[in-house]
């Protein structure tokens, strides 16, 4: 028979009904976890039910706590501690990242209307309804105004009251918008065809704005966060998938949808960890969400499959977003066992990684390194040195390695570790003989020279200091040429037994724009060209194992051409 053991339950009252909001192994750290939650003044009730299951595998509930307070109706901005470049223009204020910002200072609000930060800014019932709660909109724009002066080193003051001259000039453009009848219908045309109807010899963006008006008048009378992704993936699959502005204009909903704050746990389910969470929406962001253990019609597949197919760059960030804000957080990876917690953190870092870089860019490279600094005894310079090292080091694959490196330079953490980044590289691929660990053996040489050259171009246009990154690209160049050298590259792909005409494809194909960029590797390639080039009657030579004219001179044509874009001719 099984074992008998026993959880706690924590569940809050949500209107006429309790509603699970986490589980504990025992019942003092539910009632910490209960408490902490009712003090807030939001939550009328919670209580702490012990889950109990015997020895037969049945389960027996018991309520140990339960405890009410007063609500308090008045809605409060959040606290934040990052906030976007300035806003000095309307259409700063529309950016992504102006309503990343608005979702999280917002979160009280947006909560409880169910309201987007897009129907807010374009419909004007829903913005005035917004200014005329309490003091929230003084209080948020003083916030981001705050961190925005701090950030630009400027005058407090100054930023508040140009962010409220602003909040003025988008109210009245809502207003006007409100009042026009002439716009078309969603309902009535669908979303494509309504953004056609639009009046387009209209500016770009003050069609996108009317667009987003009309979008905004069908998504205010949906109070469910799941009706409105509904509605929008609907619009985004119309007549066999909505492309350019339309699906921008799109895009830029559903990211807001899913920076609502309980959308993401709404849509994904019961997680086993935090882990588990944070692997998925990393696969959902990429459109690689696994759809075992979920039914064909589960919001989250139907998600997944728009991030496939479709170019939604706004809600990729709002996902990565989301996954960056929880590792920088103190949440356990793992709770429920604590010697899982380093699995955890490496299981995450493996996800992120790709041949972009980590997903998410600097800003998730510096939350990894942030999180894995809690696993650390020291801190201050030299934990977060040690810390970035140890993590570098915990990535198998060394393009990888150098990707991620690159990546954190560009980060608030990687500005103050430069050097220490800069040396890492260095150490990573300042020994030529190493290439073996930047090529597959498997791979024809083609392939790794692809690759070596991506991660030059990675590295040269990357954010390092000027020195770092020029030092780094000759590391690399070094890295390429042993490899062409060492491997025999230049003689495997001009093998004496093929014809000629394989032979100098081959070669060409290597020097086609793109396939490499390291001066010296490239020198190497043409070189042989130019040999082959220069033998008496190459024209015959090169065709004389075709069986007719016609063939011989479609070929020949074929190697001009290729000539041409390789910069021969």
């Amino acid at each position: 028979m099984a074992r008998a053991s026993a959880s706690y339950e924590v569940q809050i009252y949500v209107q006429d009904h309790w509603v699970l909001e986490g589980r504990f192994d025992t019942e003092a750290e539910a009632l910490v976890f209960g408490r902490k939650a009712l003090s807030g003044g939001r939550i009328e009730g919670i209580r702490v039910v012990r889950d109990w299951r015997r020895p037969d595998g049945r389960h027996v509930e018991t309520e140990v706590h339960v405890e009410f307070r007063q609500v308090s109706r008045a809605v409060a901005a959040s606290p934040i501690d990052e906030a976007p470049a300035l806003c000095l223009t309307l259409d700063h204020c529309y950016g992504v990242q102006s309503r990343m910002t608005m979702n999280r200072v917002l979160r009280n609000y947006v909560e409880r209307a169910v309201v987007t930060p897009t129907e807010v800014l374009h419909n004007h019932a829903e913005l005035a309804r917004l200014l005329n709660t309490d003091s929230l909109v003084p209080t948020a724009v003083g916030r981001v105004a705050a961190l925005q002066a701090d950030r630009a080193g400027t005058d407090g003051r100054g930023r508040r009251d140009a962010l409220n001259l602003l909040m003025h000039e988008l109210t009245d453009r809502a207003r006007v918008a409100a009042a026009r009848k002439d716009l078309p219908a969603i309902a009535a045309t669908g979303f494509r065809p309504m953004f056609d109807r639009l009046d387009s010899s209209l500016p770009a963006e003050e069609r996108d704005f009317l667009a987003r008006v009309v979008l905004s008048r069908e998504l205010v009378q949906m109070r469910n966060w799941l009706a409105k992704l509904d509605f929008l993936g609907e619009l985004a699959r119309e007549d066999g998938g909505t492309a350019d502005r339309p699906l921008v204009l799109l895009d830029g909903v559903i990211a807001d949808v899913l920076g609502a704050p309980s959308v993401a746990q709404e849509l994904l389910g019961a997680q086993g960890s935090l882990a588990e969470a944070l692997c998925n929406l990393i696969d959902l962001s990429r459109g690689r969400l696994s759809p075992a253990k979920r039914a064909e019609g589960d919001r989250a597949v139907q998600l997944n499959e728009l991030l496939a197919f479709h170019d939604l760059d706004q809600t990729r960030l709002v996902i990565l977003d989301l996954v960056r804000r929880q590792l920088k957080g103190t949440q356990p990876l793992y709770r429920s066992d604590p010697s899982l917690e380093m699995d955890a953190f490496q299981e995450i870092l493996k996800r992120t990684l790709g041949p972009d870089g980590p997903a998410g860019g600097g800003p998730m490279a510096e939350a990894l390194v942030l999180r894995y600094l809690r696993f650390l005894e020291g801190g201050g310079a030299p934990g977060r040195k040690q810390a970035i090292a140890e993590v570098a080091g915990r990535i198998p694959d060394a393009r990888d390695r150098v990707r991620f490196l690159l990546a954190l330079a560009d980060s608030d953490l990687g500005h103050g570790h430069a050097g220490d980044i800069a040396r890492l590289l260095h150490a990573l691929t300042g020994n030529p003989a190493g290439y073996g660990r930047f090529v597959h053996p498997r791979l024809p040489p083609r392939d790794n020279l692809e690759a070596l050259t991506l991660l030059y171009c990675q590295s040269a246009d990357s954010a390092l200091p000027e020195e770092a990154r020029t030092r780094l690209t000759g590391d690399l160049d070094a890295l390429l040429v042993a490899y062409i050298t060492g491997e025999r590259v230049v003689e495997r792909l001009d093998d004496p037994g093929d014809a000629l005409r394989l032979r100098a494809n081959r070669l060409l194909q290597v020097c086609a724009p793109g396939i490499l960029r390291s001066r010296r590797a490239l020198e190497m390639v043409r070189r042989r060209v130019v040999e082959h080039l220069r033998q008496p009657q190459f024209d015959r030579k090169y065709v004389e194992d075709l069986p007719d004219a016609v063939a011989q001179q479609r070929a020949l044509r074929e190697f001009y051409r290729m000539l041409g874009e390789a910069g021969f001719v």
